[in-house]
């Protein structure tokens, strides 16, 4: 009995463990027959290996080809480059020579000129063309008048110039050299200078830089191409792409067009006054005593203005530097919001060189009071560059100018 039960426990567990380790050998030699192993990796992985590092290989080939290749081309650009700069250099040194046997006056004034500076000399030596043209056609019709009383011997040898002077000068090229449109003059020379400050977006300070750079006349601006206003821009201090925002060209020729008078122009005539020791007679003309002129009709005495009207002025003149139209109730209503802010000087002024304080004016006038929600800080350093021609910047104008330019006047009114 004990056999048999030690038989059939030998049985139940014998024969599982051979049938597990059959199947095993089986499953092992279906996975790995055919496959031959060297150290730890099969022959296949091996050359799976190998065969990426040859890619690997010719890959990083290429690359260094490539990168030798770049090389040289960056040679080659830095040497045609070096090249170029001395071409550059060359032209300069030229156009300053011709500027100099042109003009040489502008040349010693302007000895360290830029290329800026240079490309200005060449438009003076344009106008300095038109206008010899001009003098030469006028030199040429000066023997017609000259010709008509003298010796017929006189009028017989001075026949042939005028058949001369004929084919010399057209009638086309004196009719330009009178009114020559070129961008730079020699100074005024045709006549007062416009007041450029007419035009929206030029102060002072754009005026006088304008000024030094020859132009004086609404009709110079007018005759600006795009090329022109780009280079006007890199020779005064200027945002790019302000002139064309402020349409100076379009202003300019509605200026030339129309023509501006002096103020003295537009003013009636007085009349004449009693001859210097002439009395009035006691008498007038129907014999009744004249009687002392009295003050006319609703007439007042003028009162002293206050001391807050004096101040209220002076607000408003430094604002009519940059827009002579000013609105007086527009101007007050910027003093009301300020407040208590002008009583003391620091607080009057706006210091452009403090960036905290842009950041003050940017986040609480631009912001909070005129609504706007981007580039507030680029509008404040705008404004600072239009008075960068004063020293202490007036806080009211400074608001005013930018209410000015983000159209919100009417908010103070």
């Amino acid at each position: 009995m004990l056999e048999n039960g030690i038989a059939w426990i030998s049985s139940v567990t014998i024969i599982p463990m051979f049938v597990m380790a059959l199947l095993g050998f089986l499953l092992g030699w279906l996975f790995f027959r055919g496959k031959k192993t060297v150290g730890d990796l099969s022959v296949e992985g091996e050359g799976a290996l190998r065969a990426e590092a040859d890619g690997l290989r010719a890959r990083v080939q290429e690359l260094e080809g490539r990168v030798s290749t770049r090389d040289s081309e960056v040679s080659d650009l830095k040497g045609k480059l070096a090249a170029a700069a001395a071409g550059a250099a060359a032209a300069t040194a030229g156009a300053a020579a011709m500027s100099a046997n042109a003009a040489p006056a502008a040349s010693a004034d302007d000895g360290g000129a830029s290329d800026d500076e240079n490309y200005a000399l060449e438009w003076r030596n344009r106008y300095l063309a038109a206008r010899v043209k001009y003098l030469e056609g006028r030199l040429a019709d000066a023997p017609k008048a000259k010709t008509a009383t003298p010796k017929k011997a006189v009028a017989k040898k001075a026949a042939p110039k005028k058949v001369a002077a004929k084919k010399a000068a057209p009638k086309k090229v004196p009719a330009k050299a009178k009114a020559p449109k070129v961008l730079y003059t020699d100074g005024p020379t045709d006549g007062t200078p416009d007041d450029l400050k007419l035009i929206k977006g030029i102060g002072p300070k754009f005026e006088k830089d304008l000024n030094g750079k020859g132009i004086y006349y609404f009709r110079q601006i007018g005759a600006w191409k795009a090329a022109d206003v780009k280079m006007v821009e890199g020779v005064i201090d200027s945002i790019p792409g302000r002139i064309a925002r402020d349409e100076w060209v379009k202003q300019a020729k509605g200026f030339a067009k129309k023509g501006t008078k002096p103020a003295a122009a537009t003013t009636g005539k007085k009349k004449p006054g009693p001859k210097p020791g002439m009395k009035r007679s006691a008498l007038t003309a129907d014999g009744k005593p004249r009687k002392k002129p009295g003050p006319k009709a609703g007439a007042a005495k003028k009162a002293k203005p206050s001391e807050a009207d004096v101040k209220m002025q002076k607000y408003l003149d430094n604002v009519r530097k940059y827009d002579p139209k000013a609105n007086k109730a527009v101007v007050e209503g910027i003093v009301k919001y300020c407040g208590v802010a002008l009583r003391t000087r620091d607080g009057s002024l706006v210091a452009c060189s403090d960036e905290a304080e842009l950041r003050r004016v940017a986040n609480g006038f631009v912001t909070k009071k005129l609504g706007k929600t981007s580039g507030q800080l680029d509008l404040v350093k705008e404004i600072c560059q239009d008075m960068k021609a004063e020293r202490f910047k007036n806080r009211v104008t400074f608001y005013y100018l930018g209410a000015k330019k983000t159209r919100k006047l009417g908010q103070f009114k």
